[in-house]
């Protein structure tokens, strides 16, 4: 958790010239208090985001070094740099190009306000933000002890026709609670917030995707409570109970055809197939998301590593990116700005927009795309011998492992087979 900032105090006139000299050897420019001449201020602040179904609470720390700013998004032990961060005259933005998403915060009194320019299917939605200086806690400024003992996987049901089964991770330390939940899609990221009494409150957000995770533990040791993101018109409530759950990592679908065959476009306009004679003989990874997709956020930053380290053993690796919207020039500038946030070295490639439709004439093979992220195996033959459907990020802890192990052991096979 955030450490609370100090506010120096006007004292006299010589004290005060004290406190000036020291803050300007480790503030980004010298101030007399965290908002002196309505100037944007390094340290660590509580920021909400006003959704319409109520507030999600993170963490920000603004830094100062060599005349340039940098702010990251805390959720817990997680820590989010921003992509780029600039100062404006008074206005601060904490942008995440990756996601075509950007907050832009200016002074008020003793905190911060302004506007979280979010990106969706539909467009952008904007939410309104505000930061207050050295507020350490997330939920509860002042949480009721003993917090109920909360840590352990807890299968979850969530209400509605359509909702899919979830596993509620919960790790504790006092009334600190951090986990996630996992979804056979995928996984909501990295939850944090604490514990009071019986009752507990989570959230999490990462510089576009966020959503809120409040419950309370009945008197027979169920955990009932509801969740909402920042398009939610109704929170969606959700019951768990403790027991064990048979729950992959990641899912399986046996492949509909024995080959595959796609070209398309790099950001740059050049076209890439999959028959091109790069691939001949090599083990080739296609990984389908798209940059709007938080789960095809930390595929890719295991991915691109991971790609680079096993090239000379024939490994190559595609990635196919749906985009929201048909704009053929914003696509490609997404798939640019991914590429670099992650340090991407193979081709990622500029697919289509995310839509069943879409996506079913760019991969009619496979029957277009349900799940992002969805990656393919394909060995020296030619052949896809593999599907694998969703993730499960580094916030599942065990899940996450067992995701990785799991990935690693099919290409370790696909490569020790003869081309």
């Amino acid at each position: 958790m955030q450490k609370d900032v100090l506010r120096p105090t006007l004292i006299s006139l010589a004290a005060t010239a004290v406190i000036l000299v020291a803050a300007a050897v480790f503030l980004w420019k010298p101030q007399a208090s965290p908002m002196a001449g309505g100037r944007v201020t390094p340290g660590s602040y509580r920021m909400v985001l006003a959704f319409p179904v109520g507030e999600l609470p993170v963490g920000l720390e603004i830094a100062g070094k060599d005349g340039a700013l940098t702010a990251t998004l805390i959720n817990g032990s997680n820590r989010v740099t921003a992509e780029r961060t600039s100062l404006d005259g008074d206005t601060l933005t904490i942008a995440f190009p990756s996601y075509d998403a950007a907050i832009t915060l200016h002074p008020q009194g003793e905190g911060l306000v302004g506007t979280a320019h979010l990106r969706r299917r539909t467009g952008q939605v904007d939410i309104a933000a505000r930061a207050e200086p050295g507020r350490s806690y997330r939920f509860y400024p002042d949480p009721t002890p003993p917090p109920p003992k909360l840590v352990g996987s807890w299968p979850m049901t969530l209400a509605g026709p359509d909702a899919e089964p979830g596993l509620l991770i919960i790790r504790q330390e006092g009334d600190h609670i951090e986990g996630s939940v996992q979804y056979p899609s995928g996984d909501v990221r990295y939850l944090a917030g604490e514990a009071s009494g019986n009752e507990f409150a989570l959230s999490t957000f990462d510089g576009n995707q966020g959503s809120v995770w409040r419950g309370r533990m009945l008197p027979d040791g169920t955990l009932a409570g509801d969740t909402f993101n920042a398009t939610a018109k109704e929170p969606t409530t959700w019951t768990a109970k403790a027991g064990a759950l048979q729950f992959a990592a990641v899912g399986e679908e046996k492949p509909p055809v024995d080959h595959i065959a796609f070209t398309f476009p790099d950001a740059d306009g050049r076209p890439v197939s999959l028959s091109d004679p790069r691939y001949k003989g090599k083990v080739v990874v296609v990984a389908i998301g798209g940059s709007w997709c938080p789960n095809c956020h930390d595929e890719a930053a295991f991915l691109s590593p991971y790609a680079k380290r096993r090239v000379a053993e024939g490994l190559e690796v595609i990635g196919l990116s749906f985009e929201y919207g048909d704009d053929p020039v914003r696509n490609a500038r997404q798939v640019r700005r991914f590429a670099q946030r992650y340090g991407i070295g193979y081709p990622l490639l500029v697919a289509g927009a995310a839509t069943p439709e879409a996506t079913k004439r760019a991969l009619p093979g496979i029957g277009g795309v349900k799940i992002y992220p969805t990656t393919l195996f394909i060995d020296r033959k030619g052949k896809l011998r593999a599907i694998h459907t969703g993730y499960a990020g580094p916030a599942t802890g065990d899940l996450n492992q067992q995701a990785v192990r799991d990935f690693d052991a099919l290409v370790s096979k696909l490569l020790a087979e003869p081309a």
